[in-house]
């Protein structure tokens, strides 16, 4: 079959685009799927889309509070979404009571939100690989495909999507000075964990690794912290909103890291539920990183270093902070970073 040299040219220089269209189209089912589950909640989740209501009324019910009302970026697309596109209902009445008039456009926003950002995910993610990584196309391919495995370890209903997807962004932009430096501080205004793992990402690559390339990065990680602690510090004591979640009556924020931290983390051992929710993830997220020693890497303009497996074993602390449920999710965040680094592996005993 012979193709048209234009076309090809013009997919070439547009894959990115054509790949999210391509995926927008045949991922449908899953946006769906995804809706009609937030619709009637059959899976508990933390109802964001309640924010836009708060947006639209100022009700205060509908705040869903600090830290989750302090990521922006997300209630704010998920309110541009609300505002730009018609609400499209399901065809078939859904089993929920419906809690206020918004309540279906509202959720359908969220959706749609959190399925433009699957498609993003995987395409950024081929892309990352190819033209970032410079791997071959199969390890590209196979990068996007274990994408779209592992990132149903993160919730779809909330914003851990988008949150994965800007840790990309970030990584996909590095080559980059200036807009690096914008995306890092500006996390802050996405999610505290992507903070989090910038900051760990370039504390190893700086003290660790002695990448002296990296203090800008660092610095602009440890800024973005500061700015996060501040919002949240502003919104919860000046402004006195938020909750203050303690065992100690209201004398801290999250006392309970301190005093159930340790018991959180090790009852994922004990329980069956710890396993598929914390043990299984978490071992996904350090078998590339253990792979490693005993599996040459390509090299990279783009430097890889064993020291990151640090960083999903870090990202218990957050376990520690919440409960062993949400495992998980936390350590999945990571995917980025070790996704690209597991293709390479599959493809290595592929091979042989």
């Amino acid at each position: 079959m012979k193709l048209n040299p234009k076309l090809v040219n013009i997919i070439k220089s547009n894959i990115g685009i054509f790949l999210f269209i391509t995926l927008f189209i045949i991922l449908y089912r899953d946006f769906l799927y995804t809706y009609k589950i937030q619709l009637e909640q059959s899976i508990p989740y933390y109802l964001y889309q309640n924010h836009i209501e708060y947006y639209l009324t100022g009700d205060k019910q509908y705040d869903v509070e600090a830290p989750a009302n302090l990521r922006f970026l997300g209630l704010w697309l998920q309110f541009a979404i609300y505002k730009i596109f018609p609400c499209i209902e399901l065809s078939r009445e859904i089993n929920f009571p419906v809690p206020y008039d918004n309540y279906i456009c509202t959720t359908f926003s969220s959706a749609l939100m959190n399925y433009f950002c699957l498609c993003s995910f995987l395409s950024l993610s081929f892309l990352y690989s190819y033209k970032k990584l410079r791997l071959d196309l199969p390890t590209s391919i196979l990068t996007s495909m274990l994408s779209y495995i592992f990132i149903s370890y993160v919730e779809a209903f909330t914003l851990d999507r988008l949150a994965v997807l800007y840790f990309l962004i970030v990584l996909y932009f590095l080559d980059n000075f200036k807009l690096g430096l914008i995306l890092i501080v500006l996390a802050a205004f996405v999610n505290e964990k992507v903070v989090y793992m910038l900051s760990v990402l370039f504390f190893i690559r700086f003290f660790l690794n002695k990448k002296k390339e990296y203090l800008p990065f660092f610095i602009s990680s440890v800024v973005s912290s500061v700015l996060v602690i501040m919002t949240f510090v502003f919104y919860a004591f000046v402004l006195n909103h938020g909750y203050h979640e303690s065992d100690l009556g209201s004398e801290g924020i999250y006392n309970k890291f301190f005093t159930h931290g340790f018991a959180r983390i090790y009852s994922m051992f004990m329980f069956r539920q710890g396993y598929s929710n914390s043990v299984i993830p978490l071992a996904f997220t350090l078998l590339p990183y253990l792979l490693s020693f005993f599996i040459k890497l390509k090299k990279s303009k783009y430097f890889f270093s064993k020291l990151d497996i640090l960083i999903p074993i870090s990202l218990l602390l957050f376990t520690a902070g919440a409960s062993m449920e949400q495992t998980g999710r936390y350590v999945m965040l990571s995917m980025p970073l070790w996704l690209p680094i597991l293709s390479q592996q599959v493809i290595f005993f592929l091979r042989r």
